[in-house]
């Protein structure tokens, strides 16, 4: 029987467990187990993970599984340990193995006689890093330490203010790194850090500043320039925007800001502090659709297997829910 990954007497595959927001998650334990004849072939005893790109990646995998029917049989190559914020833990077996090309296998520990498959691709990214040599993976998350402000996004506001300013995301303290052996999102050019919105006019003189930072990240990451999508989304006549981070394979989160007279200000979305919405006009800045009242947005739901769209209405003071 093959020790790591499956004997497995398959029906059919059926849809992810859930959603894995990888913003949320803080720490990854991995604990090599003691396999007869298995031991010499060990990456470690016991790793722990933090850095944001490996969070990414594997919460990229996990919202990419399917589950398996039929009768599982396998052994356990490592015992996972998922640890959020706020402390809450979840347990895990994760099966990957050294060879490529093969799917792996992921099984919650509390309910151990349903497994889900890892796509080949998404398997292979994880045993990379899981199974890289120290010394490679060091020079590939090698960074060059920044000290702002490095702008990622530059957007003049002539059409919203009648005057020649502009809106900047710039990162103002943080790293800039390149890892070629991952795709984007997770890999390339990487600037990450603590970033900020600012407003200046066309001698570059700084007219407000706001500090686009916290919970759920502790840092932020971008791998690319980007253009902000303005809207109007509570009919007051000022300029409304999205900027995002990288969630899943299904979509990014966002936050709403608005800016009122040359000051950026967060938009409150009731019992949404981060917008997850799959698809849209770019990536890290999308243009909402515009409803009577308010906006809608829609992301795919991987426990339902289908799209959902959610239709939020201004009260005044803030975003909320009104229906699908």
């Amino acid at each position: 029987m093959p020790i790591l990954l499956l004997a497995v007497l398959l029906g059919g595959c059926g849809r992810s467990f859930g959603h894995i927001n990888a913003g949320w998650l803080k720490q990854v334990d991995l604990v090599y187990e003691e396999i007869e004849g298995q031991r010499d072939k060990a990456p470690f005893e016991r790793n722990s993970y933090t850095d944001p790109a490996f969070l990414k990646q594997l919460a990229d995998a996990m919202n990419s599984s399917s589950r398996l029917s039929g009768e599982l049989d396998y052994g356990v190559e490592f015992r996972m340990k998922l640890t959020y914020g706020d402390g809450y833990t979840e347990d895990y077996i994760l099966n990957l193995g050294q060879a490529s090309g093969n799917p792996g296998l992921l099984v919650a520990e509390s309910k151990s006689s349903e497994g889900y498959s890892i796509p080949v691709k998404k398997a292979d990214k994880l045993r990379a890093l899981v199974y890289s040599d120290a010394e490679a993976e060091a020079e590939q998350l090698a960074a060059v330490i920044a000290e702002g402000p490095v702008t990622l996004s530059r957007n003049e506001l002539y059409t919203w203010t009648g005057r020649r300013e502009y809106l900047n995301l710039q990162l103002w303290k943080g790293s800039y790194s390149e890892d070629w052996t991952t795709p984007s999102p997770l890999g390339g050019r990487q600037w990450r850090g603590q970033f900020k919105l600012t407003v200046t006019d066309d001698t570059g003189t700084s007219l407000s500043s706001y500090d686009f930072n916290g919970a759920p990240y502790e840092e932020l990451s971008f791998d690319s320039p980007f253009p902000v999508q303005f809207g109007d989304y509570n009919s007051d006549g000022y300029p409304d925007f999205t900027i995002g981070q990288y969630a899943s394979s299904n979509g990014y989160e966002y936050k709403l800001f608005t800016l009122r007279n040359n000051v950026v200000e967060e938009l409150t979305v009731k019992q949404h502090p981060w917008l997850f919405i799959s698809g849209g006009e770019g990536r890290y800045s999308v243009r909402l659709q515009n409803v009577s009242g308010g906006f809608a947005a829609s992301h795919y739901d991987n426990s339902l297997g289908q799209t959902v769209r959610e239709i939020f209405a201004w009260n005044g003071e803030e975003f909320a829910e009104t229906g699908q």
